[in-house]
């Protein structure tokens, strides 16, 4: 588990190192199919790919059979890839982003910072010109022109408004949990002087996940419990807290609710598009770190091959094995799952 999880530069507390060196083409690697691998998305009409360490991608028209893409301009480890109208995008340390307009064969470099020691973790287009990439210490990047350039920003300078009680924060913390629920802080004690302040009150906290719902309002998931809400494709942002105080490390939607999950394998719900949330009853404390929708489940994967089964209902089942390999992220086949993680690839059966 720790070995994907620094991979992803998510520990708590980590400040990762990127790797500094001006961007260089990936190689071709035999085994590449069964190096640590982060990302596996369904490419409508093309296959699978998947991401992972030193740059590598790779394809696969069935799940079963894989090879290298034919060219990847950086060796930085891609933890995220996404696909929107036939182009696909990923993204990794270094801040890199990439594009590929042929189904993943040959990638192109949009975006590569090695100098700022922040990868990202997640990409989203919401249409073809505009979307976002997400990462580290809060960085929010930004393009207008279909990717052809990047602005770089934090999610503090787009945050507006804050739906979180601080002082509910400092008692669930330990800070002051004898106080009444209707205690008032009175002589200009600020209830934030009470706080774990952890990444400054979310100013530059890690940014592990967004999500699009079907509504339209955006969802992030970030570190140490916090959430941020956009209904206004993301020129703004509402900060809120989970449930839990830990980090989520991915999304998913599922009919009208919303779920995130991350840390000691929490899963919590949304059904009124992320403005309140409960922690539901999840067996296990196994780190939850992908998803896919699979029918009509999500099926969300984590350390010691962990797999968590989530219906419309909210009815939860889980299925591990504490000897097993750790899996990063899940896609859903004809006649199986294609599992990636700290060994590779594996396609499944059903």
């Amino acid at each position: 588990m720790i070995t994907v999880l620094l991979a992803f530069g998510l520990a708590a507390g980590d400040h990762l190192a990127a790797e500094s060196f001006d961007p260089q083409p990936a190689v071709k690697a035999p085994l590449a199919s069964q190096s640590l691998l982060l990302h596996v998305i369904d490419v409508p009409g093309a296959g699978f790919v998947a991401v992972g360490e030193r740059g590598h991608v790779l394809r696969s028209p069935d799940g079963k059979n894989w090879s290298q893409a034919e060219q990847v301009p950086v060796r930085s480890t891609l933890t995220r890839a996404t696909v929107r109208d036939g182009q696909l995008w990923a993204v990794g340390h270094d801040s890199t982003i990439l594009q590929s307009l042929d189904a993943g064969r040959n990638w192109v470099l949009k975006h590569f910072e090695s100098e700022a020691s922040e990868p990202l973790f997640d990409i989203l287009f919401t249409s073809p010109n505009e979307g976002i990439a997400i990462g580290a210490y809060g960085r929010y990047m930004v393009t207008r022109d279909g990717g052809q350039s990047w602005e770089v920003e934090r999610i503090a300078d787009r945050i507006v408004d804050e739906d979180i009680d601080w002082a509910a924060v400092a008692r669930a913390q330990g800070g002051y949990d004898t106080l009444p629920d209707d205690f008032e802080f009175a002589g200009g004690t600020d209830p934030l002087d009470m706080v774990d302040r952890g990444c400054y009150e979310f100013q530059e906290c890690h940014l592990n996940a967004v999500l699009e719902l079907a509504s339209g309002r955006l969802i992030i998931a970030a570190e140490r419990g916090y959430g941020f809400r956009s209904d206004d494709n993301g020129e703004t942002w509402t900060a809120f807290r989970f449930p839990y105080s830990g980090s989520m490390f991915g999304l998913a939607e599922l009919e009208s609710c919303v779920v995130s999950y991350g840390l000691r394998g929490h899963v919590q719900r949304s059904c009124d598009g992320g403005e309140s949330w409960s922690d539901l009853d999840a067996p296990g404390q196994q780190t939850l770190l992908g998803d896919a929708r699979v029918g009509n489940e999500i099926i969300m994967v984590g350390s010691g091959a962990s797999r968590v089964y989530l219906d419309h209902s909210g009815r939860l089942q889980r299925e591990e094995d504490r000897l097993g390999s750790d899996y990063a992220a899940v896609a859903g086949a004809a006649d199986g799952l294609i599992l990636v993680g700290e060994d590779g690839v594996r396609h499944e059966p059903r």
